[in-house]
């Protein structure tokens, strides 16, 4: 969730649950690409408003009542690129 003054932008190292560590940006409310690297390893879960892939790993976005999420297992000191679906 984004305020509306911030339509396109970016940032980076924001920790999140699970000891990722994440960059992203977003372009019309809408995210473009992150980068979340796993710094210790383990299942990571992605809640999104898109469907995404991640790059050089097979894996699905299932949709819920809250958007997308996506689930995968990360090895440590590993990035993973995250891309938005094209619709």
């Amino acid at each position: 969730a984004l305020p509306d003054a911030w339509a396109d932008g970016s940032i980076s190292g924001l920790k999140a649950r699970g000891n990722f560590e994440v960059s992203m940006n977003w372009q019309n409310r809408e995210l473009k690409a992150a980068k979340i690297t796993s710094l210790a390893g383990g299942m990571l879960k992605l809640r999104t408003n898109l469907a995404v892939n991640i790059e050089g790993i097979q894996s699905a976005s299932v949709k819920s009542e809250i958007g997308y999420v996506t689930t995968f297992q990360t090895k440590k000191g590993k990035t993973y690129r995250i891309i938005a679906h094209q619709n």
